[in-house]
This record gives C-alpha cells, sequence and structure tokens, in this order.
C-alpha cells in the first residue's frame, strides 16, 4: 500500500509541474502577442510605402500623359488611385487602435481627395486648350476674312495654268491655293512629296478698282490681330496651366510633407512602441524565467525530499523484508522440524501402538477366560483411545499445513449421518441419551465431495456432545439451505441439552488445544482439538460454522457445506472384502527391520490365507527374488540401510512386474499421489488390522467375485452384478430398455477402442498420452460404479512419464480386471 507521505509529495510534485505548465504556457503565449505587436509597426510602414509609391506612380502617370497624350498613361493613373484609396483603407483599419495616427490617416485621406480634384481639373483644362484647337480656330477666322476681301475687292481675273514635270523632289502647290491655303502652309509649311511630281503653276491677273489696295491692308491688320489674339489665348492657357500645375505641386509638396511627417511620426511612435514592446518582453522573459526556476527548484528540492523519504522507505522495506526472510525462513524451519518431529514421533508412537494394537487382536482370537477377556478389551479400547488422540493430532497439523487433499466422490449425505448416529448410538446408550435424526426431504441422495471428511466433522461433534450431556437428547439435523441446477448447501446440525459454554469462552472454543474450563480435560479428557478440526475441515471446503450455548441448557453447532450435483471422481476407491478372492497360498514378501512388526503382518496375512515369507534384512532382497516368485512385496519405508524407496528400485532392476505396497508410520506422507510417484501399488499406514491389508492387497492379487447387491425395486429394472452399479442409468434413463441397452453398447464400444490404446501407448512408453486415455476411461467406469477399475485408471493417470515398470504392473493389473466386467456386461446385454 502507498504510504500517504509518498502520496502526498507526489500530489505536491504533480502540482508544481501543472503550475510550472501553466505558467510556462502563459509566458509564451504573452511573448507570442508582443511579438505580433512588435512586428505591426513594419506592417504599418510598408502600407505607408506602398502608398507613397501609388502616389507618386500616379503623379507620374499624370505628366507623362501630358506630355505624350497617351491615353494608356490615364488608364494607368485610374488604376493607382483605387489601389491608393484600398490601401489608405487598410492603413486605417492598422491605425484603428491609436486615434492619433487614425486622424493622421484622414488628413492624407483629405489632401490625397484634393490632389486628385487639382488633377482631374488639369487634365480638363488640358482637354479644352489643346494646340490644335488654337490652330484650328485661327485658320477658321483667317478663311472668314479671306472670303470677305475677295467679294469686295475682286473685278476681274485671267489665270494661266503651267504645268512641269520634275525629276526631283518637288514642292507641289494646290491650284486652287488661296489665301487660306497661303495662311495654313505660313503655319503648316509646304507639302514636299520625295517622289516625281508633276508641279503646275496658276497665274492669276486681277483687274481691279482703285480700292484694291485698302483690302489687302485690312486682311493684313485683321490677320495679325487673330494670330494675335490666338497667340494671347494660348499664353493665357499656358498660364492657366502653368497655374494649375505650380498649385498642384504645392499641393503635392504639402501632401508629401504631411505624408513624411506623418511617416516620421509613425516611426518613431513604432520605434518607441518596438522598444517599449521589447522592455516589455523581456520583462516577462526574465519573469517567467524567475518564475520556473523558482518552482523548478521548489520542485526539485521537494522531489530531493521525497527521494530521501522513498529511499528511507525502501531501506525500512528492504530491513523488514529481510526480517520477514528471515522469519519466514526461521518459521519454514521450525515449520519442517515440527513436521519432521511428529513424522518421528508419529513413527515413534505408531510402530510401538500397532504392536500392541495387532497382538491385542491376535489375544483377543485365543481361547482366554473372561478375567482375560476383560484385560484384553481394556488393553484395546486404550489402544484406540491413543489411536485417536494421536490421529487428531495429525490431522489438526495437516490441516494447518494445507498437506490435506479433499477427494471428490459420489456419495449420499444421508447415509453417512446415519452411518455415524448408528456408530454413536452405544455410546449414547450407555448414559441413557436419545439420539434423534431429523432429515430434510429435499436433500439429494447423490452429491459429490469427500465424505470421509464430513463423517469426521459429524463424529467429532456428535462425540462431543454425548461427552458433554448427562442427560437429555441429542438432535442431528439435515436440510438445504440453498440448491442450483449446480450445487447444493447442505447444513449439518448438532443439538445437545449438556452442560452448554459461556458466552465469553464461545469466540474461543474453535482455538486449538482449547476447551471452556481446564477442568473438563479432567473430568471429561480429551485434547481440544475436536472442533478445531471441525473448522478446519469445514472452511477449507468453502462452508461455514457456527455456535450457540446457554449454561446448563445446551449446545447448537452449524456448519454447511456446498456440494456439487454432479462430478468426476479424482478419490480411489477400493472395493469391499467379497469383491475379491485371494486364491490360498498366494506367496508374498514382508520387508521390515522390526521383528514384531514382522509377526503382526506375518499373522493377519497367514489369517487372509496367504503364504508368507519375511525378511529383516533388505540387502539381502536381491538373494530371495532370484530364489522364489511372489505376487506381491510390503515393504516398511523407514529401515536402516535400504529403505522402501529402494527397495522399489531394486524390484524394478531386477525386472519383475510385482507390486510392491509400502508400510509406514508417518502418517503425514498420507498421500496416494506420493507413493505412487515412486512406484508404489499402495500403502498402509500403521496402525492397521486385517481388513485394511486385504483391501490393498485384494485388487493386486486377487480376482474378482460376485456379491449379493441391493436390489432394484422397479419392475422394469433388472439386478446387476456385483461387478456393476446401474442404478443411475436406469434413473437416467427412466428405465427405458432401449436406452440403457444403447448405453452400454457404446460403454463397450469405447472400453475395446479406448483399452487398445492404452496397451499401445504403455508398450511404446509413451506414458503422457496413456494418461489421457486413462482419464477417459476412469470416466466411464466411475459412472457404472466399477471402482476398482476406476482406481487403477486413476493409478496409470497420474504416474510420472518416467515409471514404465509400474504402468506395464497396473496394465497387467487391468487387463485382467476388465474382463470380467465385459463379459457381465455383455450378459446384461443378453437379457435386455
Amino acid at each position: 500500500m502507498i504510504k500517504p507521505k509518498v502520496l502526498t509529495g507526489f500530489i505536491i510534485i504533480l502540482l508544481f509541474s501543472a503550475s510550472s505548465i501553466i505558467v510556462t504556457y502563459q509566458g509564451f503565449r504573452e511573448l507570442n502577442l508582443t511579438r505580433q505587436e512588435i512586428g505591426q509597426p513594419g506592417q504599418k510602414l510598408a502600407v505607408i510605402n506602398r502608398l507613397i509609391s501609388g502616389v507618386y506612380g500616379g503623379e507620374a502617370d499624370v505628366r507623362m500623359f501630358i506630355i505624350t497624350n497617351d491615353t494608356g498613361y490615364l488608364e494607368s493613373f485610374e488604376e493607382r488611385k483605387k489601389k491608393v484609396t484600398s490601401v489608405l483603407n487598410s492603413l486605417d483599419g492598422l491605425m484603428a487602435e491609436t486615434p492619433g495616427q487614425q486622424q493622421n490617416v484622414k488628413q492624407i485621406k483629405a489632401l490625397l481627395s484634393r490632389k486628385w480634384a487639382i488633377v482631374n481639373e488639369l487634365l480638363a483644362l488640358r482637354k479644352t486648350y489643346t494646340d490644335d484647337r488654337f490652330y484650328e480656330e485661327a485658320l477658321k477666322q483667317i478663311e472668314r476674312a479671306g472670303t470677305e476681301s475677295r467679294i469686295r475687292a475682286s473685278v476681274a481675273k485671267t489665270t494661266t495654268v503651267t504645268t512641269t514635270l520634275h525629276d526631283t523632289v518637288v514642292t507641289l502647290e494646290n491650284k486652287d491655293e488661296n489665301l487660306f491655303g497661303k495662311i495654313k502652309r505660313f503655319f503648316v509649311g509646304p507639302e514636299r512629296v520625295d517622289t516625281v511630281s508633276r508641279s503646275v503653276n496658276i497665274e492669276t491677273r486681277l483687274d481691279t478698282i482703285d480700292k484694291g489696295q485698302y483690302v489687302s491692308d485690312s486682311i493684313i491688320n485683321n490677320l495679325v490681330k487673330l494670330i494675335n489674339g490666338i497667340r494671347a489665348d494660348q499664353r493665357k492657357y499656358q498660364f492657366d496651366l502653368g497655374v494649375k500645375e505650380a498649385e498642384l505641386l504645392e499641393q503635392d509638396r504639402e501632401l508629401m510633407k504631411k505624408i513624411e511627417s506623418i511617416v516620421s511620426s509613425l516611426e518613431r511612435q513604432e520605434l518607441s512602441s518596438s522598444i517599449r514592446q521589447s522592455v516589455l518582453a523581456q520583462d516577462l522573459v526574465n519573469r517567467s524565467i524567475i518564475k520556473i526556476l523558482a518552482l523548478g527548484s521548489f520542485t526539485f528540492i521537494l522531489l530531493l525530499v521525497l527521494l530521501a523519504v522513498i529511499f528511507r522507505d525502501i531501506s525500512r522495506s528492504n530491513q523488514y523484508r529481510t526480517q520477514l526472510l528471515e522469519a519466514k525462513q526461521y518459521a519454514e524451519r521450525l515449520l519442517r522440524v515440527k513436521e519432521q518431529f511428529l513424522a518421528n514421533i508419529s513413527h515413534e508412537i505408531r510402530t510401538p501402538l500397532s504392536a500392541v494394537i495387532g497382538l491385542t487382536h491376535q489375544l483377543g482370537k485365543t481361547d482366554l477366560n473372561a478375567r482375560q477377556q476383560d484385560y484384553v478389551s481394556t488393553l484395546s479400547s486404550s489402544a484406540d483411545h491413543l489411536l485417536s488422540v494421536i490421529n487428531d493430532i495429525l490431522d489438526y497439523s495437516k490441516l494447518e499445513s494445507g498437506q490435506v487433499r479433499f477427494e471428490t466422490a459420489m456419495f449420499d449425505p444421508v447415509n453417512v449421518l446415519e452411518s455415524v448416529t448408528q456408530t454413536f448410538n452405544p455410546k449414547a446408550e450407555e448414559k441413557q441419551l436419545l439420539v434423534h435424526t431429523n432429515i430434510d426431504p429435499a436433500v439429494p441422495h447423490v452429491l459429490w465431495g469427500d465424505s470421509f471428511r464430513l463423517k469426521q466433522a459429524l463424529m467429532n461433534l456428535l462425540s462431543n456432545a454425548i461427552k458433554f450431556t448427562e442427560s437429555g437428547s441429542i438432535i442431528v439435523s439435515l436440510g438445504v439451505v440453498r440448491l442450483t441446477p449446480e450445487y447444493v448447501k447442505l447444513q449439518f446440525t448438532v443439538a445437545d441439552t449438556g452442560v452448554g459454554i459461556p458466552p465469553e469462552q464461545q469466540q474461543a472454543i474453535f482455538e486449538e488445544f482449547t476447551q471452556a474450563d481446564s477442568s473438563i480435560s479432567r473430568k471429561y479428557g480429551g485434547t481440544g482439538l475436536g472442533l478445531t478440526l471441525v473448522k478446519k475441515i469445514v472452511e477449507l471446503q468453502g462452508g461455514e460454522i457456527s455456535l450457540e450455548s446457554k449454561i446448563n441448557e445446551g449446545t447448537i453447532v452449524k456448519f454447511s457445506i456446498p456440494y456439487a450435483l454432479t462430478g468426476v471422481e479424482t478419490k480411489e476407491e477400493t472395493l469391499e472384502r467379497s469383491s475379491f478372492a485371494i486364491p490360498n497360498n498366494t506367496a508374498i514378501l514382508v520387508i521390515d527391520d522390526d521383528e514384531v512388526n514382522l509377526l503382526i503382518v506375518t499373522e493377519m496375512a497367514t489369517t487372509l490365507g496367504l503364504q508368507v515369507d519375511t525378511l529383516s534384512k533388505p540387502e539381502a532382497l536381491y538373494e530371495t527374488l532370484s530364489s522364489k516368485k511372489y505376487s506381491a512385496i510390503l515393504t516398511d519405508i523407514q529401515m536402516p540401510g535400504l529403505n522402501g524407496y529402494e527397495v522399489v528400485k531394486l524390484v524394478e532392476q531386477f525386472n519383475e512386474n510385482i507390486p510392491v505396497v509400502a508400510i509406514t508410520a508417518n502418517s503425514m506422507v498420507d498421500s496416494p499421489e506420493h507413493f505412487t510417484s515412486h512406484g508404489f501399488a499402495g500403502y498402509l499406514i500403521k496402525p492397521f488390522v486385517e481388513t485394511d491389508l486385504q483391501k490393498v492387497l485384494s485388487p493386486l492379487i486377487g480376482i474378482p467375485k460376485p456379491v449379493k447387491q441391493l436390489q432394484v425395486s422397479t419392475k422394469s429394472r433388472r439386478s446387476s452384478p456385483a461387478q456393476i452399479d446401474l442404478s443411475d442409468l436406469y434413473r437416467f434413463t427412466g428405465g427405458d430398455k432401449n436406452s440403457l441397452r444403447l448405453i452400454l453398447t457404446s460403454f463397450l464400444d469405447n472400453t475395446y477402442r479406448n483399452a487398445d490404446e492404452l496397451n499401445r501407448y504403455i508398450r511404446e512408453k509413451n506414458l503422457k498420452q496413456a494418461s489421457e486415455v486413462a482419464h477417459r476411461m476412469k470416466s466411464a467406469f466411475s459412472q457404472l460404479k466399477i471402482y476398482h477399475i476406476s482406481s487403477l485408471l486413476q493409478k496409470i493417470e497420474t504416474l510420472k512419464p518416467d515409471k514404465y515398470r509400474a504402468a506395464n504392473i497396473y496394465l497387467d493389473y487391468l487387463n485382467k480386471q476388465i474382463k470380467p466386467v465385459v463379459k457381465e456386461i455383455r450378459e446384461l446385454l443378453e437379457k435386455l
């Protein structure tokens, strides 16, 4: 979990980092705005330069038009006017935020408007008073004066025409030339032709009156007056034109002066603004740098502090981790020492206890008088009590260390409950107690789970109830808490009318080695592990347990456990003694360094009709196997020199498919997988009795035999031989014979095919594929409740990939066991 101070430090660093980012962003944003403002004067000056360029260009176009009279310049002038107007509008927009400069722009607009007006007047004047106009006006007046003189002076005239051809350039005179033509030639000049021309000379002789001399002087005088008038008009025009031009130039000079003043003002203002903005920008940069440095320095210092805190915490954490690791290693060492101690103490206690129990049972089979029978009974009872105490302690140790494996097998919870109550009925009757059972009809009769652990929990609770109840009754109830299509949650209740438990001790009652009162152990006995074991068993299966008690009124203990309604068999089932017949005089070899154990096992095996050879020195095993054939070998695990695991390896080296059964007093290794992985065909935990020995040896060396089984009372159901239980199939098919025949036929076909594959894979030493086939076959045989075969298949399934010899041993047993089952199913099919 993250410490608050580390989290706070990281949050503060994040806040300062975010503040630095914000300050940096704002600084860059203000710098960008300042840069844009600094860039605006250059933009304004560029627009002013465009304005001046446009004005000068327009003025040049006007001058060129006046000189050349080319209308193209006039068109260019009009375009420049439009551009200048557009530039003025742009400049006005740029000056919108500076009212003083915007006023200057308005003055420029007014000056330009005046300039354009002057230019328009000048152009209009130029258009009105042109040179051609003065010439044409003069010619018209002279012509009018000449006509009047002819009418008034002419009396008679004689005209002589002389035509002359010339080879060179000549001056062509009009034959109709009159006074108007001469005046025109005076202003314009004679017409010359650069080619061969014909010259016509016209001579006119006038007969006039005495008045003729007066007419000629009048004409000349009139011409002089006209020419002088025309000249005066021309001078006036030139004067007006000059005045206009002077006014235009003056106005232009004032305009340019004003513009230059505005430009200078703008330059000064913008330069000042640029300097001011630069100072502001530099100041902004400095302030931003100071802020960033301050934030960065503080963040860096805080980061150093935080890193120091983190490194200190890491150092402490490493120190604590080291201490925890050392404590864990120490605890593991203690646990190993404890397990080793329990294993050793188990071996040291169970070995002599096994001898006591075994010899007591053997002694009980001899002819004894009544007193001797009492001694043997007391001895047996004491030994059983001591074994019970040892089993409780070892069971608790295995539960605490997680070494207990919960099996999955099909069972009937009602049968388990009734079996437990029947077991304790004799003890209850001794104290004149009534034991009642209350079972809910809704409880399913077929569940999947660990029935052994359920029985263990019920037996502990019922044993306590009988122990602490002096009078009254005990009620054992079974009900359904929750039922779904996949699982059912059952609740078991054990209520008594005993001494009760004080409220302040009810919470501690489930702790190990704890009883409500220290005097209880002296009065009633016990280790104080009963309820602890029950609590562990219930909780490890996902259940809950609770207790209600009142002093002198009684105690109610409830626990609930969920069980599956369907499942796959994982528990190794064994058959009853009557399921197999062990042939008489079957030879077995018993190996143990303890002579007492050899004696006990020999007596038990002899009772079962076996021929027993013993070996107290395992080193002589090779010579013993070479001299005689044995059907099975029973060996102790803990022996000096050659232990039980080495015995298995020696048998494998001898290349004999002999099943080896382990005998051990160490209940901490009560695991089928442990022994199977080491090549054992089975195992026995000391102390054990003949029935235990028979259950282990029967599937290995015995042959199946039919036994009577509960018959199905429905008419449509037929009784099954002992090897097969068809009750589930009858229930599943609803008693339909065709469906049952189809299922059994499919079972036979699959069995033939899977058995062939299993034999092939084991011969090829491909145990991985053999394990998969064994898993398929196990499920089918479990459905038919053929547990002795499913047990063998379970062993093949869990074999290690290199256990070829054990696989061949199990395969031989399997092939022997399958044949009678197949035969039995065929007989059933014929009857259906």
